[in-house]
């Protein structure tokens, strides 16, 4: 970084505001050398910029949970089964029929149903 300094014109009036009426045009290199030795030069260098950074740790804990569940499962297998039985029924039907009066002539029978 560069210094800044104060132009020979800047210079000259603050060192003649202080000295009233002595003019006294002394340079930095040489102001060991002039006669202005009560006089003293003022230079500004630019401002240094020193940043200090105090760092602190913080923990942060994230919690994620997880459920585990186990399912126990029961299969009931339900098997049907249809057994069949056999048996034999006599049965007897009956058929009425009015043949008429002549017992001889089975060809004129018609069905007789009961009324009652």
């Amino acid at each position: 970084m560069g210094s800044y300094r104060q132009s020979n014109n800047q210079h000259s009036q603050q060192n003649t505001s202080a000295n009233n009426n002595h003019n006294c045009n002394c340079h930095h290199s040489n102001r060991n050398n002039c006669n202005c030795r009560g006089k003293e030069e003022v230079v500004v260098d630019p401002t240094r910029t020193i940043v200090n950074t105090n760092t602190r740790k913080r923990v942060v804990k994230h919690v994620h949970p997880t459920e585990v569940i186990n399912v126990n499962r029961t299969v009931v297998r339900n098997e049907h089964f249809f057994p069949v039985s056999e048996r034999e029924v006599n049965e007897t039907v009956e058929e009425n029929y009015n043949c008429g009066q002549d017992p001889e002539r089975r060809g004129n029978c018609r069905p007789f149903w009961s009324r009652f």
